[in-house]
């Protein structure tokens, strides 16, 4: 009796020991600040809100492209803690690579998901254990699609000559261009400021609020759609089509319900009353400005499902459900648990060469009429 006593301690210290090995463990989220993109920021909250114990969240500075270091040792910050066994980053800002290649000189256990990369693929692949990125590519199909539907005249795409150096823009870009030219559509690229220049964001906003009444002016009599490559200029471009019968969004840049509408039409959206909620308050909105045949995007946040799927991604790996560190089966379940209907691939980049880690997301285009 006293045997067997000994033997139900010693398996009872044993599970006790393993469950507090599975609780000791922390996943790290990094994100944008709420005036870069306030729907990661909410995305890694509601993460910290539902798990305090096992999240940890942080922001990279809204200056990145000046300020790399810091977004560097922050997240080598983040590390330092044995506890932590993975950091999920979106969006990917210039920093990330570098700092994940610091960390693994002395951690090779960590996970590294990196959401919206705004680095090199290849770079960004060979550094990261797992990149997501919204399918920003056929991303180009779509938003033309919309445009003939509408019957549109005039696409006018507004970028700076930094987004204009990243891959994936660039390949959506072309796209955009000759599907344009194959549906008669005239594309026209207009530079706008770089809101991480010196002047900031507020130039950049100052520059939209400006210059779509002055190309609806230029060329008065045509539908005209409007696109930007950048988060920050999407609030100001929401708003300045509004007030203009003839202009059209037929996307944010990030698609999303969440992605600029609520401050540009003045709404208090709840992400935790779920997306449709959401698109049925903006088509209402939309609806008193006669616009609602003149906005659409797609049905459900990709960042903010990157941020989610990511942190359930690394706590599954950290508690054994998922055994590689990256594997497609498990990312594509979990993302279409959380993204009905989403379309998953991997990347292949300019050179031909398709990215074993490189996951696109897409979705399609939504009908404001439909929410109403």
């Amino acid at each position: 009796m006293k045997k067997l006593l000994c033997l139900l301690l010693a398996i009872a210290m044993v599970l006790g020991m393993s469950a507090t090995a599975m609780a000791d463990y922390k996943i790290g989220i990094m994100t944008g600040t709420v005036s870069q993109n306030e729907e990661e920021y909410r995305a890694a909250e509601i993460a910290y809100n539902a798990d305090p114990e096992h999240i940890v969240t942080d922001t990279y500075p809204d200056n990145f492209m000046a300020e790399q270091e810091t977004t560097v040792s922050k997240l080598v910050a983040m590390a330092a803690d044995p506890e932590l066994k993975a950091i999920v980053m979106c969006q990917g800002v210039p920093g990330a690579a570098p700092a994940i290649a610091k960390i693994r000189e002395t951690r090779d256990d960590v996970l590294f998901i990196v959401g919206t990369p705004q680095e090199d693929p290849v770079v960004i692949s060979e550094a990261a254990d797992l990149v997501m990125y919204t399918d920003e590519v056929n991303q180009g199909n779509l938003i033309l699609e919309k445009c003939a539907e509408w019957g549109v005249d005039v696409l006018i795409h507004y970028s700076f000559p930094r987004h204009m150096a990243m891959e994936l823009i660039v390949a959506r870009h072309s796209l955009m261009m000759e599907n344009a030219e194959a549906l008669g559509i005239d594309m026209v690229d207009v530079t706008a400021p770089d809101p991480t220049a010196e002047a900031g964001l507020a130039a950049s906003q100052q520059f939209i609020f400006e210059d779509v009444p002055a190309q609806m002016k230029k060329y008065e009599g045509k539908k005209v759609a409007f696109f930007t490559t950048n988060c920050g200029m999407q609030v100001p471009l929401q708003t300045a089509i509004l007030s203009e019968p003839n202009a059209y969004y037929p996307s944010p840049c990030c698609p999303s319900p969440y992605h600029g509408f609520p401050s540009s039409l003045s709404l208090e959206l709840d992400v935790a009353g779920g997306n449709d909620a959401a698109l049925k308050a903006v088509a209402a909105k939309l609806n008193e400005y006669d616009a609602v045949g003149r906005y659409s995007t797609w049905a459900a946040p990709v960042a903010m499902e990157i941020i989610a799927a990511g942190t359930e991604y690394a706590r599954q790996y950290i508690n054994g459900e998922i055994a590689e560190k990256n594997d497609a089966e498990a990312l594509n379940r979990i993302l279409n648990e959380r993204i009905d209907g989403a379309q998953i691939n991997l990347y292949t980049n300019a050179e031909g060469v398709e990215l074993q880690n490189y996951y696109t997301i897409l979705l399609a285009a939504v009908d404001f009429n439909d929410y109403l």
